[in-house]
């Protein structure tokens, strides 16, 4: 019984000698499949502010309000579920995504820690980074509009200079010289 009662006493004075406090979660969260915790959501915070900061350098809260249904969804992709994964792995961002709950509760923790003062320091983006991140939104965004972007590697086109008719249909189209080819062979 003794034994029983050391260990006890032991465990609760680890617990309460913790260094990480973790805040209560408001009752309307209760219940959620996935709870953030404020550890985690204050370096979310931070990847969040610098993509916001690369992809959207001069971005102002009426313009923010007046996006595009497109624009948002690039947004909230970049800003908010892209550094999330990071932190936390796709499979509980997946989580979050399914429980109404658990996005209410992570939604809230990232506008109680966004102005926060008591932010860790995460190594800034350089500008290779930022031109990165930038230029994959940008594709995405086209592609979220509708317009196709290959994912391949584009092979450079070889100029063919001093050539006359260069611009002919038929160089800039080989599926339109078959079509004539194979037109005029029945004819005949």
């Amino acid at each position: 019984m003794l034994k029983k009662v050391l260990l006890m006493s032991f465990v609760m004075a680890a617990v309460s000698c913790s260094s990480i406090q973790q805040a209560p979660i408001p009752a309307q969260f209760a219940g959620a499949d996935y709870q953030l915790e404020d550890v985690d959501a204050k370096k979310w915070v931070v990847l969040g502010n610098q993509a916001e900061s690369c992809i959207y350098p001069n971005l102002t809260r009426i313009q923010q309000e007046h996006f595009a249904k497109e624009d948002a969804y690039i947004y909230s992709q970049y800003v908010f579920f892209y550094p999330l994964e990071e932190i936390i792995g796709k499979d509980n961002v997946k989580i979050i995504q399914d429980d109404t709950k658990s996005m209410d509760y992570v939604t809230y923790q990232f506008k109680k820690f966004r102005d926060s003062k008591d932010l860790p320091t995460i190594d800034k983006l350089t500008s290779a980074q930022c031109e990165v991140l930038r230029t994959k939104a940008r594709n995405d965004l086209a592609v979220v509009k509708g317009q196709h972007i290959s994912a391949m590697v584009e092979e450079p086109k070889t100029t063919t200079e001093g050539k006359s008719g260069a611009k002919v249909g038929t160089d800039d189209n080989k599926f339109f010289f078959d079509i004539i080819k194979w037109g005029s062979a029945l004819l005949l």
